[in-house]
């Protein structure tokens, strides 16, 4: 059945809810990457329908207080995409196949200083030290990007919840229902599944979308393979309703992004109340343990406020995700920050960035955590908030090559203060071939 609901989706039409071209018109490789045009080779390759890429991702933290020991870890990924324009190949007009494979390796600075946070302080680290096929997906546009479709093996963050990186603190990053939501599937995992988008017009798209839930996904022996083993445990269903601003005008006006959406997970999970060491023994054994979905919801919003002679200026964003009670430990994250692309005229392609967020533990394990501490089972911490803070500054070193120090402050880590509260020093460096 589940099967049936998600093959149903890809024949209405999977996915993608941007323009009416498979692939971007515009390519600048000698501007944007370390090894340029390839002599001409990699425009020709392009103008032919295909455009393929190399980039690295590499982030090194150092823990000065907090955990039981000061240490550093580093984390990184190496990244190899392709795309296939088969208009541009075959005369196929709208259709296009993607492809994105991720090799990661290293350590994380939370597990080995034993900070005890709910996110990790390095968001290139998760998903097992192997390589992975993240997407593997056909696109197809249909009546001038009127509607466009997508099925395959992708992450929900293609077309949900689709936030930048500027940050290296997984709170601040990519799609954030993925980090705390139950069967919601983010980079590097991929789902099975597909979405259809509709565009009534340049400021609006309807997106709905279906995927498999499959606890294998995140297995690290899934590695390249296009399907997980095992049978899937129920269906993934998201919608989205985003609103495209042009502050001041049409033609030259601030950009912005708002979106609303959300999510219903239709396989069962154990309530987090009985996941507290404890609980099953403080409610007996016939306590159920299940509970029948997994449902949330989320707003995020960038909008750009000024614009300097450079052509960047400061935005603004915001996330609220409400994930769910009953089976997510972090129920609900909100995060807002600053971004100044050009802070500096000498300096046009630098970028400055500043966040603050705050993680609530769902409120069903703090009240199991309590009542363990009343019977006498405990004493264990009760958690509520933990609160991060990260500045950055970006350098643009050359043509396809960064590197981006930073600083975390993580306040209550795992939302208690049991644990010492964190200061975290990084530097990221993020290179593209």
């Amino acid at each position: 059945m589940q099967q049936k609901s998600i093959a149903l989706i890809a024949m209405a039409g999977c996915v993608i809810a941007t323009s009416g071209k498979a692939i971007a018109a515009d390519q600048d490789y000698a501007n944007t990457t370390l090894t340029g045009d390839w002599d001409g080779a990699r425009q020709r390759l392009y103008d032919q329908g295909i455009d393929l890429g190399v980039d690295y991702l590499g982030e090194f933290a150092h823990n000065t207080s907090g955990g039981i020991r000061q240490t550093d870890a580093y984390a990184d990924q190496i990244h190899v995409h392709a795309a296939f324009d088969f208009q541009k190949l075959w005369g196929w007009t709208g259709g296009s196949l993607h492809i994105d494979i991720n090799d990661r390796n290293g350590s994380q600075i939370d597990a080995k200083a034993h900070l005890g946070t709910l996110l990790e302080s390095q968001e290139i680290y998760g998903g097992g030290n192997i390589t992975r096929i993240t997407r593997f997906y056909l696109e197809q546009s249909l009546w001038n990007g009127l509607v466009d479709l997508k099925y395959g093996r992708m992450d929900i963050g293609v077309d949900f919840f689709p936030f930048a990186c500027d940050f290296q603190n997984l709170n601040f990053c990519g799609a954030l229902p993925g980090w705390i939501s139950k069967g919601v599937d983010a980079w590097p995992l991929a789902q099975t599944g597909g979405v259809i988008a509709i565009n009534p017009s340049a400021a609006w798209t309807i997106k709905f979308g279906g995927f498999e839930v499959n606890p294998n996904n995140a297995a690290t022996s899934q590695g390249l393979k296009l399907s997980p083993s095992g049978p899937n445990i129920g269906t993934l269903m998201l919608a989205e309703l985003d609103w495209h601003t042009h502050l001041g005008g049409e033609q030259n006006g601030l950009q912005g992004i708002w979106r609303v959406g959300g999510w219903r997970n239709t396989a069962r999970y154990q309530d987090v109340f009985l996941s507290v060491d404890g609980a099953q023994q403080l409610l007996g054994s016939d306590a159920n343990a299940l509970q029948s979905s997994v449902s949330g919801s989320y707003f995020m919003g960038q909008q750009q406020l000024t614009r300097n002679a450079g052509g960047g200026g400061l935005s603004v964003f915001g996330n609220v995700v409400q994930a769910d009670p009953h089976t997510d430990l972090v129920d609900q994250m909100i995060s807002v920050g600053l971004l100044y692309d050009g802070p500096f005229a000498a300096r046009p392609d630098d970028r400055l960035g500043f966040a603050v967020g705050r993680d609530r533990v769902s409120s069903r394990v703090a009240n199991a955590e309590r009542s363990i501490n009343d019977v006498g089972l405990g004493p264990v911490p009760v958690q509520g908030y933990e609160y991060i803070t990260e500045l950055n500054y970006q350098f643009q070193l050359w043509h396809g090559l960064a590197l981006m120090p930073n600083v975390q402050y993580i306040h209550h880590p795992g939302g208690t203060s049991a644990n010492h509260d964190a200061t975290v020093w990084g530097l990221r460096v993020v290179a593209k071939f």
